[in-house]
This record gives structure tokens, C-alpha cells and sequence, in this order.
């Protein structure tokens, strides 16, 4: 991910999910087709295969990002859906530290995944 944050210094978070090939796209035809909503795969490949390990090891480890999946997947999602949408939080946050220049404090994103953690 370092290597897309520098190769793009002024992409903003939208940009960067883009550049990997994780945006939603909807696939159309006319007005009486509707397809359902993949992601374009238009980015690199090798950064979504190390997304998507992380995210695997993140929802196995990281309390945080385990309650946001089991949330998605309890809300009917697919499983594919969940971890994308894992993958897509995993580079949303990692792209405001590289911008800030702060490190990861896990009290900061706690509201980010919309369950609040029993103390």
C-alpha cells in the first residue's frame, strides 16, 4: 500500500480505493438490464491479493475489525462483500495515517467500524 500512497501522493481515499481496484461498479445495459455490483478488478492485482490477506489476518486478530465483519455478514451480506468491504476499511484508514504522519490508535477508529466495544 506504501508504494500506491507514494506513486499518488495527491489521491484522496476515494482515488486510492479506485487505484487498487475495489470501487463498485454497476453493470448496466439500457434501461431494462440491471446487473448486480462487482468491483472494476482495474488496479493492480497484487495489491488486492495482500489486501485481501491482511484483511483475513484483521478480522482473525483485530477485535474491531471482526465485529465489522460478523456486523456485515449478520446484516445478510456475502461473505465476498464483507471482506471487500474489510479491505476497503483497511485502506481507507491506512491512507489517513500515511496522510496525517500519525500512527494507529486503536481507541481513534473505534467508532469507524459502528460498534462500540465492551469495556
Amino acid at each position: 500500500m506504501l508504494h500506491l500512497f507514494i506513486k499518488y501522493p495527491h489521491a484522496n481515499q476515494r482515488q486510492i480505493v479506485s487505484l487498487a481496484g475495489l470501487d463498485p461498479v454497476v453493470r448496466e445495459s439500457g434501461t431494462s438490464i440491471k446487473g448486480q455490483t462487482r468491483i472494476s478488478k482495474a488496479g493492480n492485482r497484487l495489491y488486492r491479493g495482500t489486501l485481501f490477506m491482511a484483511a483475513m489476518a484483521s478480522t482473525r486478530h483485530n477485535e474491531k475489525m471482526r465485529l465489522f465483519y460478523e456486523r456485515l455478514k449478520a446484516n445478510g451480506k456475502h461473505t465476498t462483500q464483507a471482506q471487500i468491504a474489510v479491505i476497503r476499511k483497511l485502506i481507507v484508514v491506512a491512507h489517513s495515517l500515511y496522510k496525517s504522519g500519525e500512527m494507529y490508535d486503536k481507541n481513534r477508529y473505534k467508532i469507524d467500524t459502528g460498534i462500540q466495544l465492551k469495556n
